[in-house]
């Protein structure tokens, strides 16, 4: 059946998607308050970034001398946004569109997704910690009084109630390591001792696997589904091999100040303080470029332009992108992100 043939006759559904369109007015009103600048961005570009295992979607581009090249459509607005930090903006955020190939659509995947995307200048990674509780609690809050309910900590998520108030629960990935799965993850930050490491566990390791491929074996299988689910969990410090865009820790410089958000055991958020020094940029863009290359992928051009802003003067930033489908679900209820958007990927073969 049609998805809008679905939402027709159910309900339920229809009363979700108003709720959509809530957060959706309430994320505006959340920045707002706290002084940020909303900015638009391209979501068609030529570089589309170079991350090893996202599938940028290509599409043909008229130019005015009317030849066609490539374009893609963007994955993120990560680039353009620190473009703008660049430019002297110190607080701005987007709310947008953005597109990812080659992955399993339903469950908590689309190929089109909704995104809000924020930046701090002058900041790190511990102030949008504060800023995911500040957020998700002023949601929540949001969605229960027009739903005439009296605002509280509590968020029940099929069948879970999850408790919103603030601190939330921090566990930096060495100490989820240990804690899930009696790893000591400083002994396994080569290569070759986390194969070791994979191999201990009864997992397979191929000659193709790189560093990443191997942390994810034992991190999707061991600890991510031990994650508690009755409350939020900010998961810090990826080893640098898994930094992205994200600048090392300079207490441990083989970690990065990067983080992820789990809330009722759905992963919501990633951040990084970011990386502002363009010859180590430059060198992660290469080897992406390389590891691109290894998987049969293609190695997209680099983003000189974004190298050029950062040597300008990007400032000390941090950056989040936040699945905004994804938190439809939870202050929903819905148990697939095909219940929260309009037209999912699945209604393309029904």
């Amino acid at each position: 059946m049609k998805f809008w043939k679905k939402i027709k006759n159910n309900p339920l559904m229809r009363a979700r998607l108003v709720t959509r369109a809530l957060i959706l007015k309430e994320l505006r009103a959340f920045f707002a308050r706290e002084n940020f600048l909303e900015v638009d961005t391209p979501l068609l570009v030529q570089t589309p970034g170079l991350e090893p295992y996202l599938n940028p979607l290509e599409v043909q581009f008229l130019t005015n001398r009317h030849t066609i090249v490539p374009a893609h459509l963007i994955t993120s607005p990560e680039f353009a946004l620190k473009k703008l930090l660049a430019a002297g903006f110190e607080r701005i955020f987007q709310l947008n569109k953005c597109w990812r190939g080659g992955e399993p659509y339903g469950g908590t995947h689309n190929p089109e997704f909704t995104m809000v995307e924020w930046y701090r200048a002058n900041a790190d990674y511990h102030a949008l910690m504060v800023d995911c509780e500040n957020l998700v609690c002023a949601l929540h809050r949001a969605v229960c009084s027009a739903n005439d309910i009296t605002p509280d900590d509590w968020l029940t998520y099929q069948g879970i109630k999850i408790n919103l108030s603030a601190p939330w629960k921090k566990l930096s990935v060495k100490d989820a390591w240990n804690t899930y799965a009696r790893l000591n993850l400083d002994e396994l930050l080569t290569l070759e001792r986390m194969a070791e490491a994979v191999r201990a566990e009864g997992l397979t390791v191929t000659a193709d696997d790189e560093f990443d491929d191997l942390f994810f074996k034992i991190f999707l299988t061991h600890i991510e589904p031990q994650f508690p689910k009755d409350a939020p969990i900010i998961l810090y410090d990826y080893p640098i091999q898994l930094a992205a865009l994200s600048r090392p820790c300079q207490a441990d410089p083989r970690y990065a100040e990067r983080f992820e958000l789990y809330i009722g055991g759905i992963e919501i958020a990633n951040a990084y303080s970011e990386l502002i020094d363009p010859a180590e940029q430059q060198r992660r863009f290469e080897a992406d470029q390389a590891r691109r290359r290894q998987l049969d992928k293609k190695a997209y051009i680099i983003d000189t332009d974004f190298l050029d802003a950062i040597r300008e003067g990007l400032p000390p930033s941090a950056g989040i992108s936040v699945g905004v489908d994804r938190l439809v679900m939870l202050l929903t209820d819905a148990a697939e992100i095909d219940d929260v958007i309009y037209f999912p990927a699945s209604d393309l073969f029904t």
